[in-house]
């Protein structure tokens, strides 16, 4: 991968919050990245409708870094000694494109 703005910094940073015990461990079939969980309350129809919230889960992965990665796909995320599996949702990749959000679900 080449030509994203920062590319170089990204394993730094990483490496630099696994250090913090700010990462978790992303697993996709035999290949297993550090990535980073993110657990959000998201708020729907908002004025005239009654208000919706609901959590979202998503883990933030260097692109490409999962060969195979697509929706309906089988992800496993360690945080410390739990792991949980979890179905993708959507993949999308953000900013410059060189970090990629996987929007998960429950299976």
């Amino acid at each position: 991968m080449s030509g994203f703005l920062g590319e170089s910094d990204i394993d730094a940073m990483l490496a630099d919050l696994a250090e913090a015990d700010s990462t978790v461990e992303v697993t996709l079939g035999a290949t297993t990245v550090t990535g980073l969980f993110d657990r959000a309350a998201v708020q729907f129809f908002d004025g005239d409708m009654p208000t919706v919230i609901s959590e979202s889960e998503a883990v933030h992965v260097r692109a490409g870094s999962l060969p195979g990665l697509e929706p309906g796909a089988s992800i496993t995320i360690t945080i410390g000694t739990t792991s949980t599996t979890y179905s993708v949702l959507r993949v999308l990749k953000y900013g410059d494109g060189a970090m990629e959000r996987i929007a998960l679900t429950t299976p």
